[in-house]
């Protein structure tokens, strides 16, 4: 009430242009790369038609996602996938029982979590519609179309059942969530594709990536802030004390082990800020590998390929899966506000806690990636 309306009016009006900037005319869509450059160190404006496909992708992200799953995501990819998540939600299960941490009344509590999750696989059941108008002539308008319709759709929900079929990804999109609101994860058909997965590859392989990332999301639903939520997706106090305590020690190893690493020179992760994600990929990791080598336990034949035996070629695809570059000035930025360690030491830092990748590729005992002291959690 104190503010003047010029006040108002120049903070709502530089809002609506830094969110529509890329649709606007070619000196809003500059000005706003110059901030982008200053941030991440890119030094030139992506393709136009790639630009084109996000935009459309973000506007009409279904419409576009049934060309998509047609062309790369057919066949019996969604059965391996489901049969992949099944094998590591078992390995989930017997992790319970092992854990010394956590009494019998929350192990019992956590088992009726992990059976009422729901699992959306490659593309929607039902496809979504989109009933706007499209302008031929002007960008903008679709952009701002494609808004107000995702606007409204979200304000009908209110007041109805909760759908929890409802996609916040798109088919071809290279990501994965786990919403603890919905007890939901979703896995788009753009991450399962090569190098994460393939329904031609070995078990080995795809459950290095892709079963590693299915663990990822699971344990999400159990990591610092999953594990206040109740099955059906309720901020709820479902732990014991004295387990939550027992936790909250074991995170701290996590947070400790992690706010060591120093990816530029002077500035360290914030293990605080990463400490769930980094659960997850620890926890993650251990279940994929668990529920592989439970699948593998009758196979008569064993996969070398290159050399690499198949725990090799397991730890080789999570690696893999992982291998990014940044610039320095994105690096710094992520740092800084990304709840995700940078990759090399989301791979590292989960196989340091893993014997079995010390014994896969003969580390020395006391070496970086085979310490004496390791983190426990899940």
């Amino acid at each position: 009430a104190s503010t003047k309306p010029a006040a108002w009016q120049a903070y709502l009006e530089w809002h609506v242009l830094n969110a529509t900037a890329d649709a606007l005319p070619k000196r809003f869509d500059d000005e706003s790369f110059t901030m982008w450059r200053f941030l991440s160190g890119q030094q030139k404006q992506r393709d136009r038609w790639r630009r084109c496909v996000t935009a459309t992708d973000a506007a009409l992200g279904e419409s576009l996602g049934r060309f998509f799953v047609a062309r790369h995501f057919a066949g019996e990819s969604r059965d391996v996938v489901r049969q992949m998540i099944a094998a590591i939600s078992e390995a989930f299960d017997e992790r319970f029982g092992e854990l010394d941490w956590m009494d019998e009344k929350t192990k019992e509590r956590a088992r009726e979590k992990r059976q009422q999750i729901a699992y959306l696989i490659g593309y929607p059941n039902t496809w979504r519609v989109y009933d706007f108008s499209l302008d031929k002539k002007v960008h903008a308008a679709n952009v701002l179309a494609g808004k107000a319709f995702e606007v409204k759709r979200q304000l009908t929900k209110v007041g109805k059942p909760v759908d929890r079929e409802d996609w916040q990804m798109s088919p071809p999109t290279v990501n994965a969530y786990y919403d603890p609101q919905l007890n939901q994860m979703a896995f788009p058909a753009g991450i399962l594709q090569p190098p994460f997965f393939s329904a031609r590859s070995g078990l080995a392989v795809n459950m290095g990536a892709t079963g590693e990332t299915i663990g990822h999301e699971l344990i999400h639903g159990f990591d610092d802030e999953g594990s206040r939520y109740d099955g059906k997706g309720n901020l709820a106090s479902w732990w014991e004390p004295e387990t939550r305590r027992r936790f909250e020690a074991r995170a701290q190893c996590v947070v400790d082990q992690y706010s060591a690493y120093e990816p530029l020179p002077g500035v360290k992760i914030n293990g605080k800020l990463t400490l769930g994600e980094n659960i997850a990929d620890i926890g993650g990791l251990k279940l994929a590998f668990r529920a592989y080598r439970a699948l593998r336990k009758s196979a008569e034949e064993r996969i070398r390929a290159d050399g690499f035996d198949e725990d090799q070629q397991f730890f080789l695809s999570f690696g893999q899966s992982q291998c990014t570059k940044w610039r320095e000035e994105r690096a710094r930025t992520l740092l800084q506000t990304d709840p995700h360690s940078l990759a090399k030491f989301r791979v590292n830092g989960s196989v340091t806690n893993m014997p079995e990748f010390a014994r896969a590729f003969s580390c020395a005992e006391g070496k970086a990636l085979n310490p004496k002291q390791r983190c426990d959690v899940w």
